[in-house]
């Protein structure tokens, strides 16, 4: 994520404490934290602030504050800002009522969803219409790398690669995915924008999700399940947010993982495709995908790259035309 400052408002020191442990556990540097009452108190500090912060989260009980004359001058103020605000309800939580854990990741999904759009801003980024899993498990690696050689770039694609490993393996599998291709290799960051030309690598130690602008939220529980990544929450994760803009492809690989997010993927209109069983290292989960019926394209390694790249210049070339 980019590095990003984030400005807070608020009427309770326990308020803001929640605030700041949020903002900065999403990779925000808090520039301002400021009390409403020592605001009104001193209002010229938050005007000369103002420029400092990409991100204002302001959490008041407004209903309080109409009895301030100041209060008219503050809304002056938020309307005038030119930078995201996020505003809450000052409602002070306790981390043991049941409605924090909710409200918490809420908060962080907006300011995840935020942060990305102003990322794209910033940095002149190009975010995904389109998005492919490829997943693979035992023996899929030189697999994928080979499928990655022959894949151009200037799809309008981005790929998402889940692989079940160690996770003191994740970093290196970033680096040498797609090494040879021009596609560019990283791991999953908090915050990150799914973007073309890039094979983003699925971490194996927490889970990831992917909101609804393709922002990546990495949440602090482990996966469910046997395994690691989950290649069924990441194939359903994608087919939910993209639809018809998406699809899978499974590689060579053990196990049964990735059938539930086959059907979801094929329900919501995207494509499931898989490698030769014959030609694979391991051929049980490749089996297993073709035993739900929804696999669309069965062939080797060289002509997926071939079908895929068809796809995305048919997608491409019918995008013009609307």
């Amino acid at each position: 994520m980019a590095n990003l400052s984030v400005g807070i408002i608020s009427d309770s020191i326990v308020q803001q404490h929640h605030l700041r442990g949020i903002a900065e556990a999403c990779g925000f540097t808090i520039s301002d934290a400021w009390l409403t009452t020592q605001l009104f108190d001193n209002f010229f500090l938050l005007t000369r602030t103002k420029e400092n912060v990409d991100i204002w989260l302001v959490d008041i009980d407004s209903s309080s504050l109409a009895s301030f004359d100041e209060f008219s001058v503050f809304e002056r103020w938020l309307h005038e800002l030119t930078v995201p605000v996020i505003l809450g309800e000052g409602k002070v939580y306790n981390v043991n009522d049941p409605s924090f854990s909710p409200w918490s990741r809420l908060l962080t999904d907006k300011l995840l969803s935020v942060s990305g759009q102003l990322s794209v801003i910033k940095f002149e980024l190009m975010p995904a219409k389109r998005v492919w899993v490829l997943a693979a498990s035992t023996g899929g690696l030189e697999f994928v790398k080979e499928f990655l050689d022959l894949l151009p770039t200037g799809l309008e694609l981005a790929l998402i690669y889940v692989q079940h490993i160690d996770s003191q393996q994740n970093r290196a599998l970033a680096n040498s995915i797609a090494r040879n291709s021009g596609y560019k290799g990283k791991i999953a960051n908090h915050g990150d924008v799914l973007c073309v030309d890039t094979v983003t690598v699925v971490p194996s130690d927490k889970q990831l999700d992917i909101l609804t602008d393709g922002t990546l939220a990495i949440r602090n529980n482990a996966w469910r399940g046997a395994y690691r990544p989950s290649i069924d929450h990441m194939v359903a994760s994608v087919a939910d947010r993209f639809g018809k803009d998406s699809g899978v492809i499974y590689f060579s690989g053990m196990g049964v993982d990735g059938i539930i997010g086959a059907r979801l993927m094929s329900r919501s209109g995207g494509n499931v495709w898989i490698q030769t069983p014959s030609q694979c290292t391991a051929d049980s989960m490749p089996n297993a995908i073709n035993a739900t019926g929804c696999v669309k394209v069965i062939d080797a390694v060289k002509n997926l790259a071939r079908h895929l790249q068809r796809l995305q210049r048919e997608a491409m070339l019918a995008s013009t035309r609307v």
